[in-house]
């Protein structure tokens, strides 16, 4: 009766993977997913079956086999390994034990193992056996749990390949038990199984090497990891895994500054699975770092396009099999050099762009592009990876900064109102900061407030002032002026080397220590703010006005371009020019000292100030030396 029992079982198990292989035209598509979950309920019940009954070493690999074909099945309809297929084996393992070893009590699937392959266990039972240790290993590199992984391949290792892994890395140790794993012929076997082991032992091969290599690149550790990787990419693994092998390769070689070589591997990549786009968003990256602005914008552009447009999977990504590195290792999950960034960051990267490299029309294009995404609150996260968070009142500004630089200033100033609408109604009365001590969340976000709402009134005023409203561009530069004022920083230890926080007139420079970022940009921003008033003023005829905003500008921020040169232009002008000689001489002794400060001070500076700096600091040589004239004109005239 027994016998005739297993003969039906097999016999069942055996019309299902027929009914499996038969289905194999419809490979990576829903029906395809159907089919297997249908399939796997059948199996489901079989082993039910099976298992209704007491183990016998006739029934034994059968019932593995049957277990390793519904595994599988459920792990490819799922796209993924879960807690019961570990609780699946840990039964199934347990009723053998309970054949092969009576009396032998053990829990965990580490335990299990380690009794079964140590208390000895049946020829016949050799083959379902391995197959079902290689699954397990499929579930622990899945969990990326190596050392169990080791652990058990090293239980199956043959006797003459116990010094496999002498003398040798702990990641080189797995891939050499793999690369030892003798799985048994299973040509000979009645019963049918849907994954053979010696294809499950290259799978678990190639997964271990893409894993280890992830794992000791995001440690920083590129060369060994490219040794992983060129193992993975020399073992069988689809096109799509191949991809990205090849753009974890080009990573590495990026961090190691060989661009060129980097560049190849993305290409590589992008030709074996055109769905890769993080090939596509490092190759702008790399181009970026050789300053190729044209190649650069490219790439990005046709990555926004392929980001848009419905995938579609290449013949060649296609799997042959049903447990592949793809279930194994979830590679965008662990490494972010295989993820490409959502549209809407993608769109942000070739906008900023383009703004820092004054193609105003281009910018304002995909700034305004951007904005229209905004207004329906659906795309608020801006993060274009692996780059620090954009907040969306700086997109507002810097699209303003590119509608000033295309002369657009009616429309910069409406993109302001926008910004000043959403910030004026949470602007604190005052803010004093210690910048010694992490800024609570809620400071924070004020502090941004202030620096927001002030940067939109600087470009007000800025707009104003070239549309010729002098009066209106005096206001809006004293309303940032008046925000300004109401942040402290305190108690900071901080002498900053292009921010003053003495008083009078004279030009204050501190060379010890440095300033917050955020202290950076009040000090920018108020140095704008004054040197802008001082012009309006000036254009409205009020010297006394204008002269002191200068010495405010110098003040703020003694680095600040143009500040110094204005103020002694302007103090010649005004025939003060034994004044004018003194801010001269100092200048020019501290010109090399307040570029070098400039430097430091301008990489913290947002890019939405970039209309407000004169980037030829700190100004023209025909100025600099038309002042050099006039001051020897000036000694002259005293010696007379």
């Amino acid at each position: 009766m027994a016998g005739d029992c297993l003969t039906l079982w097999m016999e069942e198990n055996n019309v299902i993977v027929n009914q499996w292989r038969d289905s194999a035209s419809y490979a990576n598509t829903f029906t395809e997913k159907q089919k297997l979950q249908l399939l796997h309920a059948d199996l489901y019940q079989l082993l039910q079956k099976i298992q209704g009954l007491p183990a016998t070493p006739q029934s034994l690999p059968l019932e593995l086999s049957v277990l390793y074909n519904m595994l599988i099945f459920h792990i490819h309809s799922t796209s993924g390994f879960q807690d019961e297929h570990n609780k699946h084996i840990a039964e199934t393992l347990s009723r053998v034990l309970r054949v092969c070893s009576p009396g032998v009590n053990v829990q965990s699937n580490e335990e299990l193992w380690h009794q079964l392959v140590h208390g000895g266990y049946s020829s016949e039972l050799a083959a379902s056996l391995h197959r079902l240790a290689g699954l397990q290993g499929a579930l622990w590199l899945a969990e990326e749990k190596l050392q169990e992984v080791h652990d058990l391949f090293s239980l199956l290792l043959h006797p003459e390949d116990s010094e496999c892994s002498t003398n040798l890395r702990a990641e080189e140790k797995l891939l050499a038990l793999l690369k030892a794993w003798r799985v048994s012929n299973e040509a000979e076997e009645k019963v049918l199984v849907v994954q053979p082991a010696q294809q499950l032992r290259d799978v678990l091969y190639t997964s271990a090497a893409f894993l280890q290599g992830i794992l000791a690149m995001e440690a920083s550790q590129h060369p060994y990891a490219i040794n992983l990787f060129g193992e993975a990419a020399e073992s069988l693994c689809s096109g799509r895994v191949l991809a990205q092998v090849y753009t974890c390769l080009g990573f590495c070689f990026q961090k190691m500054e060989k661009p060129q070589t980097a560049l190849q591997y993305w290409k590589q990549a992008l030709h074996l699975d055109f769905q890769c786009l993080a090939a596509l968003y490092h190759s702008s990256s790399v181009y970026k770092e050789m300053g190729n602005v044209d190649a650069e914008l490219e790439a990005l552009n046709l990555l926004y396009k392929a980001l848009l447009s419905p995938e579609q999977e290449a013949p060649s990504t296609k799997t042959c099999f049903l447990i592949g590195t793809e279930q194994i290792v979830n590679a965008p999950s662990l490494t972010s050099a295989v993820r490409a960034p959502s549209p809407w960051k993608v769109k942000y990267l070739i906008a900023r762009r383009c703004l820092e490299n004054k193609r105003g029309e281009e910018a304002v294009e995909h700034y305004l592009d951007l904005l229209a995404l905004l207004q329906d609150e659906s795309h608020q996260d801006l993060l274009p990876n692996p780059e620090p968070l954009i907040r969306i009142p700086e997109v507002f500004l810097e699209t303003a900064a590119g509608l000033v630089l295309e002369k657009r200033y009616q429309d910069a100033m409406t993109v302001c109102e926008e910004v000043l609408g959403r910030t004026d109604d949470l602007i604190p009365g005052s803010l004093s900061v210690d910048s010694t001590q992490s800024k609570s969340n809620v400071m924070a976000e004020q502090l941004n407030l202030v620096l927001w709402a002030s940067a939109a009134h600087l470009h007000q005023g800025l707009s104003h002032g070239l549309l010729g409203d002098q009066k209106e561009s005096v206001t809006e530069y004293t309303k940032c002026i008046n925000l300004l004022v109401k942040v402290q920083f305190i108690d900071t230890g901080c002498a900053s080397p292009h921010c003053s926080r003495g008083s009078g007139d004279e030009m204050e420079i501190s060379l010890i220590g440095l300033c917050s970022k955020e202290e950076t940009v009040l000090c920018a921003l108020k140095a704008a703010a004054f040197l802008g008033r001082s012009r309006q003023f000036l254009a409205l005829g009020k010297h006394k006005e204008s002269l002191l905003n200068m010495q405010l500008s110098l003040q703020a921020s003694p680095a600040f371009p143009g500040a110094a040169l204005t103020l002694v232009g302007h103090l010649i002008k005004l025939g003060r020019r034994t004044e004018a000689g003194s801010y001269l001489k100092r200048y020019q002794s501290e010109r090399k000292t307040l570029a070098d400060q400039w430097e430091a001070m301008k990489r913290n500076l947002p890019l939405y100030l970039d209309p407000h700096i004169n980037h030829t600091f700190p100004a023209e040589d025909s100025l600099i030396k038309e002042l050099e004239e006039s001051a020897e004109e000036m000694q002259s005239e005293a010696v007379v």
